[in-house]
């Protein structure tokens, strides 16, 4: 039965990775209450065993190759989870992708997961829950996976995960989204504000006055519950660098709803990787990063203002005034907490709307510059409902099933059916992709276990009739780029707009393709596909319950 396992432990043995170090992580999730914009509220936090809550959560760095082992151990007295690796290929080891009901049960309050894997790919990845869109409440962190070669590395870093900000759960915003239609905006939840590495800024004149917090302990607050209290001018995220350096900067899209025009005032951004692949270096002053995505770049401290100090801006691709900020600060300013004045979105920017015209370079080594031939397509269509909020993929809204798919595949070597969103892919299999997005609005897609070649990217131009020309794999196979396309693991579908992508199912297992839109996911926006289903290597027994412990549980 662990013959297969047994082989892969002994593969990394002989080919020289026995040295790898083992990075080992306890964490137990908790409720907090914390004001990360000013307004109080419930969140997710982890104790990293420090017995202090963490928000958002620890930062993981490994070496390529390095064995990571989280113990998750989940005190949310009603909620259960799971974590997803989100970048991590989980080669031959799909079981602890993190997803519930597709390669785990999920993790029951009072009961604990221990998540081992290889750190590899190489890149700047992040984790969060994969259990509804729970993530959007606090459950999510970075995720390093350091290359020994390294082109860039004597540059020192920073890193900077962002997201929106919800002052209602977010369990409650699903419930919102799925009511009868109203006036309400039924696509997307209303933006409240942004955070920074965990860091933002709500304007507390919003709030009810009477509920402003004045001369709260820390004991009180803790005892405040969801009682709705704003600090205001909370602090900004700030970065304290020295003229004329180059600092890299790590830049994670942990939204749940909506993508970001990121721009750092007056600086020039290098591009020099994407989702953990290395780009030749391409300059931009405002790059467009979608939910799930990732960019490495450089920034030269090249501006002598007098007061030293610039917005690092984030704004929604949506609404430009749907802004949020962290400070760069030159460390030669004499005062220590000053902040730019207030000034809308810079103007008549080189923008970076999407990847397409950045070229993968040399310095990456686990994967082809130019992709192979591919011999199988599949063809995706997607759309949601918004008077229903349902989503779909070819007609069809996923459902979760009932046992995880991965435990279906190899406990009883069958594959799922056959279904529009259901694909059952041969091992090795050269795969391209067509997705077609119907709508007026973008959805980002994210792959697990693989990551891709983004082949093309364009608008359905309306036919004669006005019924859209959707791209046909055959005949506009010359508008693909098959020379050097980019590489990645999450990509933005346009509005009324298809993408093509391609990759090698060589990696066994169960994988969701989904749209990142984390209430989108929720509402059934997603497709699996099954690599080699009857040849899954088997994980140890212990992670293979006999029942559904949610069903055992009542």
């Amino acid at each position: 039965m662990y013959a297969i396992l047994f082989t892969w432990i002994l593969l990394l043995t002989v080919s020289g990775l026995s040295h790898a170090a083992h990075k080992r992580y306890e964490w137990t999730l908790r409720y907090a209450t914390y004001n990360p914009d000013g307004v109080y509220r419930r969140v997710i936090s982890i104790d990293d065993g420090s017995g202090k809550f963490i928000f958002p959560g620890p930062t993981i760095r490994a070496e390529k190759n390095d064995i990571i082992e989280v113990i998750v151990h989940n005190e949310l007295p009603t909620e259960v989870t799971s974590i997803h690796w989100h970048g991590i290929h989980q080669f031959n080891t799909s079981w602890m992708d993190g997803v519930s009901y597709t390669t785990q049960y999920p993790i029951l309050p009072l009961h604990s997961f221990n998540y081992t894997f290889e750190a590899s790919p190489i890149g700047t990845h992040w984790y969060h829950s994969h259990t509804g869109a729970q993530y959007s409440d606090g459950l999510f962190g970075i995720l390093i996976v350091e290359d020994p070669s390294d082109p860039y590395k004597k540059f020192p870093e920073f890193s900077l995960i962002m997201n929106e900000w919800y002052h209602r759960y977010a369990i409650d915003i699903f419930d919102i989204l799925s009511s009868p239609p109203t006036t309400h905006h039924h696509r997307f939840p209303q933006f409240v504000s942004g955070l920074m590495n965990g860091k933002g800024r709500h304007d507390c004149s919003t709030i009810d006055q009477s509920l402003l917090l004045h001369n709260k302990t820390e004991e009180e607050h803790n005892q405040l519950g969801d009682l709705l209290l704003c600090v205001p001018n909370r602090p900004y995220e700030r970065f304290t660098v020295v003229y004329n350096e180059t600092y890299r900067f790590r830049l994670i899209a942990a939204s749940s709803a909506f993508n970001y025009k990121f721009s750092i005032d007056n600086h020039e951004l290098t591009v020099i990787a994407i989702d953990g692949a290395y780009v030749e270096p391409y300059k931009t002053q405002q790059l467009w990063i979608y939910i799930g995505q990732r960019y490495d770049f450089l920034v030269t401290m090249n501006q002598r203002s007098p007061s030293g100090v610039y917005w690092i801006r984030a704004a929604t691709t949506v609404n430009d005034t749907n802004q949020f900020h962290a400070i760069l600060h030159y460390n030669n300013t004499r005062n220590r907490t000053a902040e730019p004045a207030p000034s809308p979105l810079p103007r008549n920017q080189t923008v970076l709307l999407n990847s397409m015209p950045l070229v993968p370079s040399n310095a990456n080594t686990h994967f082809s510059l130019q992709p192979p031939i591919f011999n199988e397509t599949l063809v995706v269509h997607i759309i949601c409902v918004p008077s229903v909020h349902r989503c779909t993929v070819n007609s069809l809204s996923y459902k979760t099933p009932h046992e995880p798919t991965l435990y279906t595949l190899y406990k009883h070597r069958i594959q799922q059916p056959t279904l529009p969103s259901i694909f059952n892919l041969k091992q090795n299999a050269h795969v391209m992709i067509v997705v077609t997005n119907f709508q007026n609005f973008g959805h980002p897609f994210h792959l697990h276990g693989h990551s891709f070649y983004v082949l093309g990217v364009g608008k359905q131009n309306a036919s004669s009739t006005g019924e859209p020309n959707i791209f046909d794999p055959v005949h506009d196979r010359h508008m693909l780029n098959f020379i050097n396309p980019p590489y990645r693991d999450t990509e933005q579908v346009p509005e009324l707009s298809y993408i093509v992508i391609g990759f090698i199912a060589n990696n066994p297992g169960s994988w969701l393709f989904h749209c990142h839109f984390a209430w989108h996911a929720e509402a059934g926006m997603v497709a699996v596909f099954n690599v080699a289903g009857d040849s899954i290597p088997p994980p140890p027994a212990k992670f293979i319950p006999t029942c559904d412990p949610m069903v055992s549980k009542n």
